[in-house]
């Protein structure tokens, strides 16, 4: 849902990228979850929180000076699955994609989804290649998330359909 990207003030603020649609969605989450690189979670309640350019400013319950929020700074916020509505139809949460089989047009089963990331222009999926010819190195295909490549999102099937080709 977002990154801590700085210490805000002297209080223990935070500074986030949010990763969501709307901004300032993270402000509706009372409880967050912050994961470090390790995967190692720890859960915080949002005391307070405001908009500022682009980024989110939040105060967590238990961080109240700066060197705290400091040690804070690039971890993942995440909050609990069952705080965030249904998506709506013709919609789907990155995070369902990932483990999904992607399938081309021709039917040939070119890996599985590992991540889906935003990197501005739009959202790419990545994608865990199936063993390829012997001698060749499986190298990790980046797909657009757009509808010229996607064709469907199938999360009950565990399928990705895509026009895309196999490299190898």
């Amino acid at each position: 849902m977002g990154r801590i990207v700085a210490s805000y003030g002297v209080h223990g603020w935070l500074k986030v990228q949010p990763f969501t649609a709307a901004k300032d969605a993270l402000l509706t989450y009372p409880q967050w979850s912050l994961v470090d690189r390790h995967g190692a979670a720890r859960d915080y309640r949002l005391t307070e929180g405001r908009m500022h350019g682009e980024h989110v400013l939040a105060a967590l319950e238990g961080v109240t000076v700066r060197e705290e929020a400091a040690a804070l700074r690039g971890m993942s916020i995440t909050v609990p699955r069952e705080a965030l509505p249904p998506p709506e139809p013709g919609e789907v949460y990155f995070v369902d994609m990932v483990g999904l089989k992607v399938i081309n047009r021709e039917g040939e089963t070119l890996g599985t989804v590992t991540a889906v990331q935003e990197y501005g222009a739009q959202p790419v999926v990545h994608v865990e290649p199936e063993a390829c010819a012997e001698g060749k190195k499986a190298t990790e295909l980046l797909i657009p998330f757009v509808d010229a490549y996607i064709d469907a999102v199938e999360t009950a099937a565990g399928c990705l359909k895509v026009d895309w080709q196999r490299d190898d």
